[in-house]
């Protein structure tokens, strides 16, 4: 089996978004999979006291305006989602019910919330447009939909929580090579450099 790559992420995370492709890319050129993981970093944040900052503040407006350029790089579209962040918990509970039952349709899935929620400026936490999602991907849209209130897939989601805040994730997007521990959108150069020098040894 190959190696893999454990990425921790949320879909309302922003570097999240401009972090997803570029990961795929990594993967594929270094012959490994990836893992994804898709957590409640709003629980994470309540754990640990965390909050987004203030509206006009100096901090605030620095992050807003580095999302946009950090998108702008990626050479991907960006719009803020209104509301930001949004409610993600749908999207990831969907996601679990598409590993588990179209697990081939996982990046596809990932991609088109990613892109319904930054690219489109659609409301990616409405189940009616995750269901849509859903019906373009050619899945159960009902048993989808389904699956968006079932208790499998909110302790699920739970659960995969938790076991990210036991590795002392903190923030998203999260990635491990080998226990090796890398945090955010800008560390996508350290990362691949540290699986270079991994795969060498």
């Amino acid at each position: 089996m190959p190696q893999a790559i454990d990425l921790y992420f949320d879909f309302s995370s922003t570097y999240s978004y401009i972090a997803h492709l570029k990961i795929i890319d990594i993967a594929r050129k270094h012959d490994l999979q990836v893992n994804w993981k898709c957590i409640s970093l709003g629980a994470v944040f309540h754990q640990l006291g965390h909050s987004l900052p203030q509206m006009g503040s100096p901090k605030q407006k620095y992050l807003w305006h580095d999302v946009e350029r950090s998108a702008a790089d990626a050479g991907l579209d960006f719009h803020w989602p209104n509301p930001f962040p949004f409610n993600s918990i749908h999207a990831a509970r969907g996601f679990y019910w598409v590993m588990d039952n179209s697990p081939e349709k996982i990046e596809a899935y990932i991609k088109a919330v990613f892109h319904t929620a930054f690219a489109q400026d659609i409301e990616a936490g409405n189940p009616e447009n995750l269901k849509k999602i859903a019906i373009d991907l050619g899945l159960d849209a009902d048993a989808f939909l389904a699956a968006l209130g079932d208790e499998t897939y909110k302790t699920r989601l739970k659960q995969e929580t938790v076991a990210a805040q036991a590795r002392d994730v903190f923030g998203a997007p999260t990635f491990f090579f080998k226990d090796e521990m890398f945090w955010g959108a800008d560390r996508l150069s350290s990362l691949e450099s540290y699986i270079i020098a991994e795969k060498d040894k």
